[in-house]
């Protein structure tokens, strides 16, 4: 007898509301793809333990001073761009602090590559950035894409963290040192991996940055302490931070923030009773720059 064709990806199986899909009305198509983005969400809430192992790790890699590197291709690679972008202006991280790796590079990137994800030489060449102290995140949907596994697998062996997240049970990028399975349902067009299961990924890296930059001390109740004050709106977003925790008027959160070069934790502490910016970060310093503690210190001398 011929031997059995593997069973398919649950990524690639066929969504339960799928059959006549095409066949029905406008709202109801909506409203079969929006159940399925939910239910994708949901998926993530098992990888809870694991998204905490995996932002401990991150935030460790950028104490030690290594980077973070994201490896991914195709939709999971614009999840990974995305959220790797966003860390630098949200918690202050320097952008030479984080690295992207994409199977096809970033030339012409609205340009689809699909054959880029499975070249594992140039994987090979792009891994040569990555360093021993260094938290490498990884993911796919199949959990097996050629470009993100072989950057695993070399980022392993030069001796750095790696985190792979993957859509489907036993597959490579589960073995990575945290493996995130994130067991999203079949897509409702088939394949269409950007669905649910691009979803699950966004929550997913969403969840552990942010956890990581909390961790970091660059959050407090739920502020941005260690925001980038690069333009007009995030000037004013840097204004009312140093408002709301210390309780000053505008006016007086500005004159700190200009003393401050616009760094609002070091404006935090002025406007709370450092004498001056050396002194802020003295405070900052001596508490590993978590904002918190730095203000008990000042407050109890």
């Amino acid at each position: 007898m011929p031997d059995a064709a593997p069973p398919r990806p649950r990524t690639e199986q066929m969504h339960p509301q799928a059959r006549g899909l095409d066949t029905r009305e406008d709202a109801r198509i909506l409203s079969i793809l929006l159940d399925a983005q939910l239910e994708a969400v949901q998926a993530v809430r098992p990888a809870l333990p694991a998204l905490e192992k995996g932002a401990d790790a991150m935030a460790r890699a950028l104490g030690r001073g290594g980077h973070l590197v994201y490896g991914a291709a195709g939709s999971s690679g614009l999840q990974a761009l995305a959220d790797g972008l966003e860390i630098p202006p949200t918690f202050g991280i320097p952008v030479d602090r984080i690295r992207i790796l994409r199977a096809g590079g970033f030339t012409n990137i609205t340009t689809p590559k699909e054959g880029a994800e499975d070249d594992a030489e140039a994987a090979a060449r792009d891994a040569e950035a990555i360093d021993p102290e260094d938290c490498v995140i990884c993911l796919a949907a199949s959990g097996n894409t050629i470009y993100a596994v072989t950057i695993m697998q070399i980022a392993r062996a030069r001796g750095a963290t790696t985190i792979g997240i993957a859509n489907n049970p036993g597959t490579r990028l589960l073995e990575a040192d945290i493996p995130i399975l994130l067991p999203t349902p079949p897509e409702v067009v088939a394949g269409s991996t950007r669905l649910g299961a691009g979803t699950a990924q966004k929550v997913a890296l969403n969840l552990m940055s942010t956890l990581m930059g909390i961790r970091l001390g660059h959050v407090m109740d739920g502020l941005m302490v260690n925001v980038v004050a690069g333009n007009i709106k995030l000037r004013g977003r840097a204004e009312g931070i140093v408002c709301e925790i210390t309780g000053c008027q505008p006016a007086a959160a500005r004159e700190a923030l200009e003393a401050a070069g616009w760094h609002v934790k070091e404006a935090v502490l002025i406007r709370s009773g450092a004498k001056d910016l050396a002194q802020a970060r003295q405070y900052l310093e001596a508490a590993d720059q978590n904002l918190r503690s730095a203000l008990a210190a000042l407050n109890t001398g």
